[in-house]
């Protein structure tokens, strides 16, 4: 059965793309807390080997001072990619050329048939590395930098979502084995 999705590709649409290449990334599997704690402990390391002659005059207080370092950068680092995030949006977001495009992804045996606005393009399944699935999207993963984004609100149903679900499975699964 051919599935047809439309949808607009808005500013939320791409900051779910960077949140989607984020958890891709090689951190990724750590989770959220788990990259902030990567780059705490990165930082804490970075500091410490800079500032070396510290931990002879006082241990104490430079196992004190890191401590403190590595709660604030974990604290600070969520806030930092929120600024991150709202800032690529505001200047990478509309030089996209589907930034604002109403697009729709044709779904069938063949592959994937898209549009965004002018543009066109044909994929097959054997094209597609990884599948991704969030709340709120299907990533469909062609590469590092390309990913095809089927969110889920442009679906009419849980069912259709279910639906959808099982078809690009099988179809990314038939065509990985031949």
């Amino acid at each position: 059965m051919d599935h047809t999705v439309t949808y607009r590709f808005g500013r939320d649409d791409y900051i779910a793309l960077l949140r989607a290449h984020r958890l891709t990334s090689p951190l990724g599997g750590f989770g959220r807390w788990g990259r902030y704690g990567c780059f705490g402990v990165f930082s804490v390391v970075l500091i410490n080997l800079f500032y070396y002659e510290s931990w002879w005059g006082d241990p104490v207080g430079a196992v004190f001072g890191s401590t403190v370092i590595f709660v604030v950068i974990v604290v600070v680092a969520p806030v930092g990619e929120f600024i991150g995030e709202q800032i690529l949006a505001l200047w990478i977001y509309p030089r996209r050329s589907v930034a604002n495009k109403d697009c729709t992804l044709e779904l069938d045996d063949g592959g994937i048939q898209s549009k965004y606005g002018d543009i066109e393009g044909r994929l097959p399944w054997r094209t597609i590395a990884r599948i991704l699935e969030t709340k709120d999207y299907f990533f469909l993963f062609i590469s590092r930098a390309e990913t095809i984004l089927v969110p889920k609100r442009a679906l009419p149903s849980p069912d259709a979502v279910t639906e959808l679900r099982h078809y690009i499975r099988c179809k990314v699964d038939a065509a990985a084995t031949g």
